[in-house]
């Protein structure tokens, strides 16, 4: 199968290989070193920007600094497969404690005493929100939380709150599934254990990953290299033989396997033609996830004029729909990277995201001075030097940070979003990524974990001639039989650190 040369494209060879893999993220890279590792060699990876990373990217920032644009934490140690990265090429980080935390309101500091007592309230409600999610069909986020006697009835509250989904899940309690995101053992506890790490090497967070990328150098050969940088793909068709790819610029790769890594946001909006287009089954599970949108904005200025907190949450009577809540202090001893660099990071999530990303720098510039005003009554706020905001949400090679499991999302939809196409006993496009780990969906160890799945999967099919089973539902339904066993399953399993203990992630059996 071989796409028809557009008008102006390049009338070079189509170039080939065993296995393409679409996108140079965590989980690309963990494909190919698993695919390494399992003596397929012919590979080459394709990647739309410059470095290997993805939506792990950092850039300068002031006199010295580097701050993480996208993914900038290490969710616990232990077993955590980043963690291990992190060790194995000395990554400097620094303890991330959300209960360092102080309160502010418009009207300056508020009292920590009540701040941390409605704080130890609300964690109490959480861990109780993790032992009904099996008890029940499953509800929004908000539902459990007013079922437990929770209501953020005050902006010190809702500040609370914000902190506890909205920073983590980048949407509110409202959209949020109950059983697969707030109500889980990872949002309340962690997914690995002993606490989580914040990045501020000033080699990148990236840093790991290019390390580990650097081992598939010797992969290339006569044909080319492996990875082919600032390449867009434009064009995916897919049959029961091979998978052919067009880039903007013409070129076309042909492989008998691809591993599509790209983000969920960019799979919802058709940002890239599939010939066939995808099934209704398949184009029903993609649109039943969210891909959320997570900004962090930087801002330096020339001295500190704030304590020495690691987090502070300022509460407004617009808090609820996200009024620049979450601060963090970049400018701490364990944070800072250089001398000369105050930096504070203020969050946003979801649709305040997308609204300030319709906005200019300095139009947010001056909304953010107008909070940090109220925050810090009395004191004259200089002008900060530097401002930085990403913008993930309208960047087409991404279209948002993460996914999140959306109320209504079931695991029928999960299990269509992970199947590959065709659907045959020998698929040939494969989908990895953050958002198909149905354990570890939105974190980095979902990338690198479910990347080294898929691979696996692949390597089956390439050295047996067979693949393994997996599932799909030509139709979902509210009625599927084993949805409490799978739940159950899924709960249990997010709080261990093996994927292969999950039935549903090792194993695929067709529905």
């Amino acid at each position: 199968m071989v796409l028809g040369t557009r008008a102006g494209a390049a009338a070079n060879p189509p170039i080939r290989s065993k296995v393409l893999i679409l996108g140079a993220g965590a989980s690309g890279i963990s494909a190919a070193l698993k695919l390494q590792q399992n003596n397929i060699s012919d590979i080459k990876i394709i990647e739309a920007t410059a470095n290997v990373g993805g939506r792990v990217t950092h850039q300068p920032f002031g006199h010295g600094s580097m701050v993480e644009l996208g993914a900038n934490w290490i969710y616990g140690k232990g077993k955590n497969p980043i963690h291990r990265l992190a060790k194995r090429y000395g990554l400097k980080t620094a303890p991330s404690d959300k209960k360092k935390v102080v309160y502010f309101t418009e009207e300056g500091s508020f009292h920590q005493s009540q701040g941390e007592k409605w704080s130890k309230d609300f964690n109490v409600v959480m861990k109780k929100m993790v032992r009904i999610a099996n008890d029940q069909v499953d509800l929004s986020s908000r539902t459990a939380l007013e079922l437990l006697g929770w209501q953020p009835d005050c902006p010190v509250k809702a500040a609370i709150e914000y902190f506890g989904i909205d920073w983590e899940l980048a949407e509110p309690p409202e959209t949020c599934s109950l059983d697969y995101a707030a109500g889980t053992v990872d949002l309340v506890s962690g997914s690995f254990p002993l606490g989580d790490e914040f990045v501020v090497d000033q080699r990148g967070f990236n840093y790991v990953l290019q390390q580990e990328a650097a081992k598939l150098a010797n992969l290339g050969d006569a044909d080319g290299p492996v990875f082919y940088f600032n390449t867009t793909v434009t064009r995916i068709q897919y049959d029961n033989h091979s998978v052919t790819v067009e880039t903007t610029d013409g070129t076309i790769f042909i492989a008998d396997y691809a591993i599509c890594t790209f983000s969920l946001g960019v799979l919802q909006n058709k940002d890239v033609l599939f010939e066939p287009a995808f099934p209704q089954w398949k184009r029903e599970a993609l649109l039943s996830f969210h891909m959320t949108t997570y900004t962090k904005i930087f801002l330096n200025f020339e001295h500190a004029f704030w304590d020495n907190w690691q987090f502070a949450l300022y509460a407004s009577n617009k808090t609820k729909q996200g009024d620049y809540t979450v601060w963090q202090n970049l400018a701490g001893p364990k944070f800072r990277a250089s001398p000369h660099d105050n930096i504070l990071m203020v969050t946003t999530t979801g649709k305040e995201s997308v609204r300030l990303e319709a906005k200019t720098d300095k139009e947010i510039e001056a909304e953010v001075l107008k909070v940090i005003s109220k925050m810090f009554p009395g004191q004259t706020i200089p002008t900060p030097q530097q401002i930085m905001i990403p913008r993930w949400h309208s960047n087409p090679l991404f279209r948002g940070s993460y996914s999140n499991w959306a109320l209504g999302a079931s695991i029928q939809h999960q299990e269509n979003m992970q199947a590959p196409l065709p659907v045959a006993d020998h698929p040939r496009l494969w989908f990895a990524g953050e958002a198909y780990s149905m354990r570890y969906y939105g974190y980095l160890h979902g990338a690198w974990l479910n990347g080294k799945e898929v691979a696996q999967h692949i390597s089956q099919c390439y050295h047996s001639d067979q693949c393994p089973s997996y599932h799909y539902h030509p139709l979902v339904t509210s009625c599927y039989a084993d949805t409490q066993q799978h739940r159950r399953s899924l709960m249990q399993s997010r709080s261990l650190p093996n994927p292969s203990s999950h039935p549903y992630q090792s194993h695929f059996s067709i529905h």
